[in-house]
Formats: structure tokens, sequence, C-alpha cells
């Protein structure tokens, strides 16, 4: 009985996840959280720029939240939480990178843009910047843009690098943009 709420619950978590990457494609956010509670659903979005989200007096979200209860017919609850400048997030320089793609900005200036002000952060040891598509031409190509050190696999690759994936769409085709950030492991203390 455990597994089939289970499997439900992540089956809704899933379609609330596209649902709220449909509606707030225009927003940068990084990580949606969503929480089960007996009586209700707690959706706490994670973002740069909350007043987008939220709207003048609180009326975008409470659009979304009437929304969401509709069409999922669930008692849920909408938080919005900021995300500090300070913090690298390889999901919104993802966005960013296919955003400026689609507004025919040069995809070289745009990757090392992107990897100077990475590399800029303290914590950070390496950024790798990855466009694969039908970039120029009519041929698909990967352009691979990197600096600094970066970790393949291992478990340090596993727990210290953060991705980030997006797609841009010009007229050419469709861009895939991956956006991988290796941070600086914290030393762990060993008792």
């Amino acid at each position: 009985m455990k597994e089939i709420l289970f499997v439900k619950n992540g089956i809704l978590e899933q379609e609330i996840y596209d649902y709220l990457v449909e509606q707030l494609k225009d927003a940068n956010f990084e990580d949606i959280d969503i929480h089960h509670f007996p009586t209700s659903v707690r959706i706490t979005i994670h973002t740069t720029q909350p007043g987008v989200i939220i709207g003048p007096g609180g009326e975008n979200i409470e659009k979304l939240t009437n929304k969401i209860r509709e069409k999922f017919k669930i008692d849920a609850q909408l938080d919005v939480k900021r995300i500090e400048k300070e913090i690298v997030t390889p999901q919104i320089i993802a966005k960013n990178i296919a955003k400026g793609i689609e507004n025919k900005k040069n995809y070289r200036r745009l990757a090392e843009y992107y990897l100077e002000k990475i590399m800029k952060h303290e914590e950070v040891l390496g950024v790798e910047i990855i466009l694969d598509g039908l970039i120029s031409g009519s041929k698909t190509r990967k352009d691979r843009f990197y600096l600094g050190y970066m970790k393949k696999s291992g478990e340090d690759a596993e727990r210290y690098i953060k991705r980030g994936a997006a797609t841009a769409h010009p007229p050419i085709g469709a861009i895939g943009v991956k956006v991988n950030v290796y941070i600086k492991p914290k030393d762990e203390k060993k008792s």
C-alpha cells in the first residue's frame, strides 16, 4: 500500500514540476521542492526573481495556486524563496544562455561571458558549458567551452558538480545547453 502511495506522489510531483516549468518559463528559477503533508502539499519555488513570480500584490502567485488546485485537485500552498546572487546556479545560467541564443546573440560570446562570470566566484574550481545541436549551418555539432578544473567521474564528481540544462529554440533548430560547475569541496570533520 505504501508503495502505491509513493509512486502516486512521485507521479504527482513530476506533473506539478512540468506544469510549473511551463507556467514560469519567463522567470528564472533554480529548483522546485514539493513536500506532502497529511492535509496539503507545500510547493517551494527557489528563484533569483521572486517579484516576477509573486506579482503586484501577490496576484500572480494567487492565480498560480488556484490553477494548481483546480488542475491537480489538491490543497496546494506555494512558497517562493529567494536565491542569493552569490550562489552559483547552473540551471539559471543554462536558461540565460538559451534565451540569448534565441535572441540571436553570438553563442561563443555568451559562453565566454558566463565562463568568466562563474569563475570569478571564489568557491568555483571549474566550469564547463556544452552546446549541442544546429548551432550554425545544416549539420549538428557540439561545442565545449571550459575553464579551470573539472572532475568527470568518481564520488567527487557526483557530490561537488552542480549541473543545469536548457534547450534553445532559434529558427534554425533546437540547441541543447548544459552547464556543469565544479564547486570546491568543503572540509568534512571526521569523528
